[in-house]
């Protein structure tokens, strides 16, 4: 089976903006938009929400989405991704569903372009030697080899040390630099769980990765700003309804 997962924490600890994951999106929980795109996919056959925190469970009670309930253990601050995703697979597996690809959709994201669901399933399904495919963006405005750090006195260090000297400021003589902009995360599921040793960081999403990149600037919410953003693009695309 293929199977969607939302994933989100609950609680006002998160300190960027509290309650973010049903944080009102032009008047419907933020978590609501993912589970909307998910619902349009052609491919997965269910939709699960794996999460610790009530208000996250009263919205998916009321839309039907069935609930994951996520130990405490691995909805700590600092909790790994994959924790929860191994989680929910056993659990599913406990109950005799047999996870073919899990669709990782984050309760935190609410732009949504669409067909981006089905683009990363069907990599997959085209070609059985990918891991995962997932969303990303150009982003050569970041690229590595302009990045900063700051030491102990304040002082900006290039975090790539071997970049002392002949890197170019044009970012378009750098080369393409992409980002996983978190909107789909399609993976693989082996043995009932996932990858051990694929790429970092996201080792678990396995080695041989599929880019499907998003032309849209997708976000997760984070702050004000980005809430006032996802609306404008929401608004910009009519995309409102369920």
């Amino acid at each position: 089976m293929i199977i969607g997962l939302l994933t989100g924490r609950g609680g006002s600890e998160q300190q960027s903006l509290p309650y973010k994951n049903t944080y009102p999106i032009l008047g419907k929980p933020l978590m609501l938009y993912p589970f909307f795109a998910a619902k349009k996919s052609k491919y997965i056959d269910d939709i699960y929400l794996s999460t610790n925190g009530s208000e996250l469970k009263e919205v998916a009670r009321e839309n039907d989405i069935k609930i994951i309930a996520r130990p405490n253990e691995f909805a700590e601050s600092d909790s790994q991704h994959n924790t929860c995703i191994n989680h929910a697979l056993k659990e599913l597996n406990s109950i005799n569903i047999d996870v073919e690809i899990i669709v990782i959709l984050m309760c935190n994201v609410a732009i949504q372009p669409d067909g981006a669901i089905d683009k990363c399933i069907e990599e997959l399904l085209k070609d059985p030697s990918l891991d995962s495919a997932v969303t990303v963006r150009d982003w050569g405005d970041h690229h590595p080899t302009r990045a900063k750090t700051i030491d102990e006195n304040n002082l900006l260090q290039s975090i790539l040390p071997e970049n002392k000297t002949n890197v170019s400021t044009t970012r378009q003589l750098l080369g393409p630099c992409f980002y996983l902009d978190h909107q789909v995360w399609a993976i693989r599921v082996k043995n009932g769980k996932l990858h051990d040793d694929g790429q970092g960081p996201w080792y678990w999403m396995g080695e041989k990765i599929k880019a499907v990149e998003n032309k849209e600037l997708v976000i997760d919410i984070h702050s004000i700003e980005d809430v006032k953003y996802s609306e404008l693009w929401i608004k910009s695309n009519r995309k409102v309804k369920s």
